[in-house]
């Protein structure tokens, strides 16, 4: 007889890539896992793999199958979540966020999905964008916060808001009077963030086809940045919101530039897989309290 466990077993080995991966999604062995997979394929006398080879590979019925299996297994989180309501569901959501989401609206987002989800452990994970979405990619979490430079075909986005950046310095490094150009922008000694970084992507395509001739790398604190910023160290890419008021107390200060400063939008990222549902509910959450401003975190 056909179960949601076999059903489960097929998909996320299908989607983590092995049998042990699916074992640990799961909370149980990879003997188990591979006891499912057999049965279902001796009960329907289909073979869902073929493993011939070092490693097994879905066979053309095992991919009908798994496309079955993955929109039986959301339109069942979407009935359970609908007849039992938000706050039965239990287990562990993992979800990434960035520095940025971490200093303003995560306190909130906090408190809504406790509200909601009075049942569920939370585990956020705080790294930089490039590292969140790997381990996004690599089901080893469940949402990931990101800019949406990170989107990809295998990801389900849902847009947040929009962050906008500005190019500050000290009051002695940054002209008030001047319009400064990327070229402009290029020639200044430039503080920014690690290759992980997704505000990398964000600066480097305002500055192209310019390349920054001195550049200070590896700070990967927005706050440590602002501070070796408003010290003169150089210039730096920060988000305009949450360091409004270093601006109005002129520790920090905008150049004009002649193209509009970097801009993102921040997005929740999650995978389409039979969380599906959940996610969905979360993305909306998410999209209720985000916000980058300094008070981002009292709402």
């Amino acid at each position: 007889m056909l179960t949601f466990k076999q059903i489960e077993a097929l998909y996320w080995t299908v989607r983590l890539g092995t049998f042990s991966a699916s074992a640990q999604k799961l909370h149980t062995t990879q003997s188990a896992i591979t006891k499912r997979i057999q049965e279902l394929e001796a009960d329907f006398d289909v073979a869902l793999f073929d493993r011939s080879g070092h490693r097994a590979e879905l066979t053309a019925r095992g991919h009908e199958v798994y496309a079955l299996a993955e929109e039986m297994l959301g339109h069942r989180d979407r009935l359970l979540v609908r007849l039992k309501g938000q706050h039965t569901l239990t287990g562990t959501f993992r979800f990434g966020i960035t520095e940025i989401t971490a200093m303003t609206w995560l306190p909130a987002l906090i408190r809504l999905l406790r509200a909601h989800y009075p049942r569920i452990t939370l585990e956020p994970h705080i790294d930089l964008g490039a590292d969140l979405q790997k381990r996004l990619q690599a089901g080893q979490l469940d949402m990931a916060f990101l800019h949406g430079e990170f989107a990809e075909p295998g990801l389900q986005v849902v847009a947040l808001q929009r962050l906008e950046f500005a190019w500050m310095g000290s009051p002695d490094l940054i002209d008030p009077s001047r319009v400064y150009t990327p070229a402009d922008i290029a020639a200044l000694p430039l503080l920014r963030q690690s290759r992980e970084s997704g505000l990398n992507m964000i600066y480097d395509g305002w500055l192209k086809p310019h390349t920054p001739a001195n550049n200070l790398f590896t700070i990967n604190s927005l706050i440590a940045m602002a501070g070796l910023t408003a010290a003169g160290f150089g210039v730096s890419c920060l988000p305009r919101d949450y360091f409004a008021e270093m601006v109005s107390s002129r520790q920090l200060m905008i150049a004009r530039t002649s193209i509009a400063a970097p801009q993102s939008v921040y997005c929740a990222m999650f995978r389409r897989d039979a969380d599906v549902a959940f996610c969905e509910s979360v993305a909306e959450l998410a999209l209720s309290c985000c916000d980058f401003s300094a008070s981002g975190g009292r709402h």
